[in-house]
């Protein structure tokens, strides 16, 4: 796989970006572009080439193509078909193209900050791109062209998520006190299961410690308890469904994310971010769309 490493301390050229829907049979165009796209499938499966590499783009999964390659559509997406796209300048110098091994390596010795992004990768069910995407459409949209700047940050921050979703288990590994592998698995656990009705005792079951130290021990490396770091991962996937399903009730988000009481679901979400849920979803309500 490749991966784009670039300087970060500056915020990259930010061009254009959209929200694109297509009911069926979207075929990607062929093009040159001389600029980076950055692509994110919420919808549908996206076929499509760049040189001589091919991809299935599944909902969840992301692609950065590279200007100066002919990419293209090489099959029609069956049905309907949605994801996010936008196309930037980088504003560093010294941008390369590289494999993983070198990747991990910049990621593990960089002192300064530096997007390194994957050609093409999974989002995890909490990640926060998605928001960041909504968020960014929602400011190009409603700044028109006096957000140029703004955008370039908004996008900036955009790609650094990504960098650290991406490298999240060598960032673990990476703080001062070193955590434990056992304690990263559970993280990344949580996160994955975040939808499920779990309880201390059969989580320490199966991580093989006693309830009392697991949950000790956690909190030594995460700062939070193992509940609040789950409502906490809850509430970040929330987040995406409120940015990006405006057909889905309150009561419907609380359920896919694990939380039976809508009540209790909303005073979590306040707690958190400082708002409520439905002032949360109307403040990112304009997105630029493009339908095809």
């Amino acid at each position: 796989m490749l991966y784009l490493i670039s300087d970060a301390s500056r915020p990259v050229s930010f061009l254009s970006a959209g929200n694109l829907t297509n009911e069926d049979r979207f075929l990607h165009p062929r093009r040159v572009m001389d600029s980076y796209e950055l692509i994110s499938v919420t919808k549908g499966a996206l076929y499509i080439c760049s040189a001589d590499r091919s991809y299935c783009l599944a909902p969840g999964q992301f692609l950065l193509l590279f200007p100066g390659e002919c990419h293209f559509g090489d099959r029609p997406s069956p049905g309907e078909l949605s994801f996010y796209w936008t196309h930037f300048h980088l504003s560093g110098q010294n941008a390369c193209v590289c494999g993983e091994q070198q990747a991990a390596a910049c990621f593990h010795e960089s002192s300064r900050p530096r997007y390194i992004l994957p050609e093409t990768g999974d989002l995890s069910p909490n990640s926060r791109v998605n928001v960041l995407f909504v968020q960014l459409l929602d400011l190009s949209r409603r700044l028109g062209g006096f957000a140029r700047t703004q955008c370039g940050y908004a996008q900036s921050t955009l790609l650094l998520e990504l960098t650290n979703e991406c490298f999240f288990r060598r960032r673990l590994q990476q703080q001062d006190e070193k955590i434990p592998l056992q304690i990263a698995d559970l993280m990344e656990w949580l996160q994955l299961n975040y939808d499920t009705s779990v309880s201390i005792t059969a989580v320490a079951e199966k991580f093989g410690y006693h309830p009392s130290y697991l949950a000790s021990l956690f909190k030594r490396y995460s700062g939070y308890t193992i509940t609040e770091y789950l409502n906490r991962q809850r509430v970040r996937v929330a987040k995406n469904l409120l940015a990006s399903t405006p057909n889905l009730t309150l009561a419907e988000i609380s359920e896919q994310v694990g939380i039976g009481d809508e009540k209790y679901f909303m005073r979590l979400f306040k707690r958190y971010e400082g708002i409520t849920a439905t002032a949360y979803r109307k403040a990112f309500a304009q997105k630029e769309k493009n339908r095809i």
